[in-house]
């Protein structure tokens, strides 16, 4: 093991570690393992589809892996993840789950640098397993039992019924070794601990471990891979492979954890974060992967109709408004994923200090993915649309990139509860203070509008009163149902839609600050300023047009502002429309690598030989 790899593991202060000369993840995507399968091979699917995947992620393992966990140099690993969303949405999966959410507990909570160099070197790829089937979606309320042994000094691992199976991780398919981090109930002299981390083998080449029960699932459409249910009889997991994370236990048995119990099992949920990062890099990608390959359909393709024969697809203000605001949304996620990975990759430097990312940064982070996989749902939808049947046929890619999208409505953390959580947390005050009303001797009213909140300068203020508007309310109405001595389900139950409009807020708030703040930095260099500031301007009038009807019942937009973002949204994509080649180039997506018949330079010819 490095020397910078073995003090990263054990927590001490690393020396920068020298940059790798890692391949060109273009020129590796690029090997014609990626091409897509043709022939009779063409319409394969389960087990030897799942083959496919793992044998070219084990293809770029053996070309990219080292001691020293990817995690270490977020750039490579944030171009690997990005290239490999475009190019092949399931082994993104593998690579992420493998890189951020194996290997990112394991850095974090302090597996042994033995263990990270060998999670780092492989051959097994790594798994999470946390959700249970009989709990849906939520890894909170965990039942999988982890039973300290005195004598064995180890763990039991043990499923204690069937609605306690691990369920869906991608680890049914045969021969390809696998281990993972599985969040357990720890139990120590009969008393619950909360949730805590082990790093478990789950199969090798010959077949599961020894009291792990791997049964897999049908073969699903939308981002197949082997997914399965597990369940573990008895499994002896030594004390070395508890992440503790500054948790202690001395023979026979004292239980020593800087966390309660609650705060430990939020700590284990909170490894959520790396797989934020990774998520939001993918949906940044495949919306840009979409939207060049319908925004170059629209450029070439001519329509036929009774007052436009020949007429440029994209010369249509529906073409227009559908692929110009699909790119304005990739460029949104692109600069939302930039901060994602920043905030949510952060490894430890003092552990004993270190323990994960404070609440607001938490928060941030949870809503930059939900922003993101939203983005990338309704732009990727949009891109389909826009390209009419070819849309929907897998081989046009544009539905393998809305299969990822639509998996991570739940997957890393349900969008919905995320959004409800944001909105509980500011409205009780959780390292939260809202938006301060402006100084503005302009502001007409006490709601704080802006004299133009439509123009560049406007916008953070139109976004800001619009926060502080929804959690004034928000927190008002809990104030009230708490003096009436309403039921507390009962009141938050009620108060459910105006705590996720708080946190849409929220998230549209970080959204359009990080616009102001980095798109000219990020992408100033490779359009000129008008055509990069129309595309924000373009995400920032969709927004408000989705919630048009608020702002005007709260003061913040007047009624003539309402009734022209239509015309506003028109004018900026006829501005856009003369610059549709520098477009697509700057959604910086490599040629050839997509590989869809829509992105070819025959389509007409891929299409029908």
């Amino acid at each position: 093991m490095t020397e910078h790899a073995r003090r990263a593991a054990l927590g001490h202060t690393p020396a920068p570690p020298p940059e790798p000369a890692f391949p060109d993840p273009a020129k590796l995507f690029a090997d014609m393992l990626f091409d897509p399968p043709a022939g009779p091979d063409a319409a394969i699917a389960g087990p030897a589809r799942d083959a496919l995947t793992y044998r070219r992620v084990r293809w770029l393992h053996e070309r990219i892996s080292g001691e020293d966990p990817l995690l270490h140099h977020p750039a490579y690993l944030r171009e690997l993840l990005e290239l490999a969303a475009m190019v092949d949405p399931s082994v993104f999966h593998v690579l992420f789950l493998h890189h951020c959410m194996t290997l990112g507990p394991a850095l974090d909570f302090g597996a042994s640098p033995e263990d990270i160099a060998g999670l780092a070197l492989g051959p097994a790829i790594g798994a999470a397993l946390m959700t249970e089937v009989g709990l849906g979606n939520s890894s909170a309320g965990i039942r999988t039992e982890a039973v300290w042994d005195p004598v064995g000094e180890a763990f039991d691992l043990h499923t204690p019924d069937a609605g306690a199976s691990k369920y869906p991780p991608n680890v049914g398919l045969r021969g390809v070794p696998r281990v993972a981090v599985v969040g357990a109930r720890i139990v120590v002299d009969g008393v619950g601990r909360g949730t805590g981390l082990f790093l478990v083998p789950l199969r090798d080449a010959a077949g599961p471990c020894q009291g792990v029960v791997i049964t897999p699932r049908p073969p699903t459409g939308l981002l197949p891979l082997d997914y399965a249910a597990v369940r573990f009889d008895h499994v002896r997991v030594p004390a070395a492979r508890w992440l503790r994370d500054g948790a202690t236990i001395t023979v026979p048995g004292g239980h020593h954890d800087p966390l309660d119990p609650a705060a430990r099992s939020r700590r284990s949920q909170g490894q959520s974060r790396f797989a934020w990062g990774a998520i939001a890099t993918g949906m940044a990608a495949v919306t840009r992967a979409a939207t060049a390959i319908a925004l170059a359909h629209a450029h070439r393709r001519r329509t036929v109709g009774r007052f436009d024969p020949q007429t440029p697809a994209l010369a249509h203000r529906n073409q227009q408004r559908a692929l110009f605001g699909a790119h304005a949304a990739a460029l949104t996620a692109t600069v939302l994923a930039r901060r994602a990975t920043d905030l949510c990759w952060r490894l430890p430097v003092h552990r004993a200090a270190d323990r994960g990312l404070p609440p607001a940064t938490m928060r941030t982070a949870s809503l930059l993915k939900v922003t993101t996989d939203r983005l990338a749902e309704q732009a990727v939808s949009r891109c389909r649309r826009a390209c009419g049947a070819f849309g929907f046929f897998a081989e046009n890619r544009l539905i393998d990139y809305q299969g990822l999208a639509m998996a991570f409505n739940a997957a890393g953390g349900d969008n919905q509860l995320i959004l409800l959580d944001a909105g509980w947390s500011m409205a009780t005050g959780v390292e939260y203070e809202p938006p301060a009303a402006p100084d503005d001797p302009q502001a007409p009213d006490a709601s704080g509008r802006s004299a133009a909140p439509l123009e560049r300068h406007g916008w953070a203020g139109l976004f800001r009163a619009r926060e502080r508007l929804l959690h004034e309310e928000l927190v008002e109405r809990l104030r009230i149902g708490a003096e009436r001595g309403t039921d507390p389900f009962v009141l938050r139950n009620d108060c459910a839609d105006a705590a996720e409009r708080l946190g849409e807020a929220h998230a549209a708030r970080i959204t359009v600050e990080a616009l102001i703040h980095d798109a000219r930095s990020m992408f100033g260099h490779r359009v000129a300023e008008p055509v990069l500031d129309d595309l924000c301007l373009l995400r920032v009038l969709e927004e408000v047009s989705a919630h048009d009807g608020r702002l005007l019942a709260a003061g913040l937009l007047t009624v003539d502002e309402v009734r022209t973002l239509s015309a506003r949204i028109d004018a900026v994509c006829a501005r856009l429309a003369p610059h549709a080649r520098a477009l697509i180039d700057l959604l910086d997506v490599p040629p050839g690598l997509v590989r869809g018949a829509l992105a070819g330079d025959d389509p007409i010819g891929d299409l029908t030989t």
